[in-house]
């Protein structure tokens, strides 16, 4: 991965960005090709890439993962997906943090006892898949980031959040098209500026050899 480097004019910044997009299609989508397509493994990669990005968006430093990686979930891709605004801090909870600190999608519930658990699937926004679960012999529709009653569980309790790998994919391409189109202001550049700084030279720590 190239340097980020600091810039003066915003179309500086695409040669980073298009270097983004091609590890997404050279290191990622070739897992949607393996017999299980590798959910969790797309999830945690994608989510990743959108912590990356939005720390470009906002300039927000490690102890503002959380903030930085739902406002461009909100802003840049909930213009390609309007669920991507609605279930951000979900998706973080959910989908990164689970992924990526406990190898697996939280379990998540909330102050009424409900239960919200995951669903990956490969396919189209909007699709049948089938669980592998012998109680569910039946597919179920589904649609990314749209919670579904889990048709196994309690009516009204237990309910599941579908994300197509696919679709994450495609719309985190199609995310860094659109922060490559965003128009050049002070907030952006000055916002990009403060990240690669924070990336650029060397992490102190006190190695011995």
């Amino acid at each position: 991965m190239a340097e980020i480097p600091t810039i003066t004019r915003w179309q500086d910044a695409e040669p980073h960005l298009r270097n983004l997009q091609a590890t997404v299609q050279r290191d990622i989508r070739p897992l949607l090709g393996i017999a299980d397509g590798a959910p969790f493994s797309v999830c945690r990669e994608v989510l990743a890439y959108i912590d990356h990005l939005g720390h470009l968006y906002t300039g927000l430093g490690s102890r503002q993962v959380g903030m930085r990686f739902g406002t461009f979930m909100r802003e840049v891709l909930g213009d390609i997906d309007l669920h991507y605004r609605e279930q951000a801090d979900v998706v973080y909870q959910m989908y990164r943090c689970g992924t990526v600190h406990e190898f697996a999608p939280k379990l998540l519930e909330n102050g009424r006892g409900q239960l919200l658990a995951w669903a990956c699937y490969r396919g189209p926004r909007t699709d049948w898949i089938r669980f592998e679960d012998p109680r569910l012999p039946a597919p179920i529709n589904a649609t990314h980031l749209v919670p579904v009653q889990n048709p196994i569980r309690r009516a009204g309790q237990d309910f599941l959040l579908p994300v197509s790998t696919e679709c994450l994919v495609d719309d985190l391409i199609e995310s860094i098209d659109r922060f490559i189109r965003a128009e050049q202001d002070n907030v952006r550049l000055e916002a990009w500026n403060i990240a690669a700084r924070q990336v650029s030279g060397p992490y102190r720590f006190d190695f011995t050899v």
